[in-house]
């Protein structure tokens, strides 16, 4: 099973996909710009082929033929590209990423290139929604502290909440006593907007990686309940 982007899909000359694990087996990853994830926010420009792995968590270029993929199993695969098509760029966002501003460096990046925010379409896949990521109280201490911490100061409601939000079957019980259930989408959504890019310029994938064992990979589900490690990979590719 694979997802796709209605924004992205109406850009000529760019194919994208968000896969399932069961997909990104069989997957031919030698396709892909090859990168070391490290939850940070830095972001490499691709010009060519690098000489060594860089370590970065998002890939921006013009090149044709030159796949851009994201590896999750709980965070946020973002895939971008400028409306008409000339630049695409993928993310990894997890909270550290995202908590150091890897979201604004990738408008920034696009703005660098001549790409107004507003010129900038955006779609996030699936990852461990609001229904089961469950944090500690002081985990909203922790993201206070980092440089996106005055969003959690005047989103605090919207990014946080006492209990699971729309759980079901599949959710996990609490884990801990206070305890906050964290909304890592809103809190990427809040960082694209702030960063110029039009609400109606992102599109959500609303399938939650820890609810769906059966397609999706969630470190999170591994750590209550043990299993053979699994990922899924989203990329996006300029083909003229």
């Amino acid at each position: 099973m694979a997802w796709f982007s209605r924004l992205l899909a109406d850009i000529p000359g760019i194919r994208h996909a968000f896969l399932d694990v069961h997909e990104s087996a069989v997957f031919d990853k030698s396709r892909l710009v090859d990168i070391k994830q490290v939850h940070g926010a830095n972001i490499l420009h691709l010009t060519e082929t690098p000489a060594q792995r860089p370590q970065v968590d998002g890939v921006l270029t013009s090149l044709t033929g030159k796949s851009i993929g994201i590896v999750t199993a709980d965070c946020i695969p973002v895939l971008m590209a400028s409306r008409d098509g000339r630049w695409i760029a993928g993310l990894h966002a997890g909270w550290r990423g995202a908590a150091q501003g890897i979201l604004q460096e990738s408008v920034r990046r696009f703005s660098a290139h001549g790409v107004a925010a507003e010129d900038i379409l955006v779609a996030t896949g699936p990852h461990i929604r609001a229904c089961c990521y469950e944090v500690s109280g002081a985990f909203r201490q922790t993201l206070l502290e980092t440089p996106a911490g005055y969003l959690v100061r005047d989103y605090a409601e919207q990014l946080f909440s006492s209990w699971p939000k729309t759980p079901n079957p599949n959710s996990p019980a609490a884990r801990e006593e206070n305890s906050l259930w964290f909304d890592l989408l809103a809190f990427c959504q809040l960082q694209l907007l702030d960063a110029g890019i039009s609400r109606k310029h992102i599109d959500c994938l609303a399938a939650c990686t820890y609810c769906h064992p059966e397609i999706l990979g969630s470190y999170r589900r591994r750590t209550h309940q043990p299993a053979t490690k699994t990922q899924q990979i989203s990329w996006i590719e300029r083909i003229g």
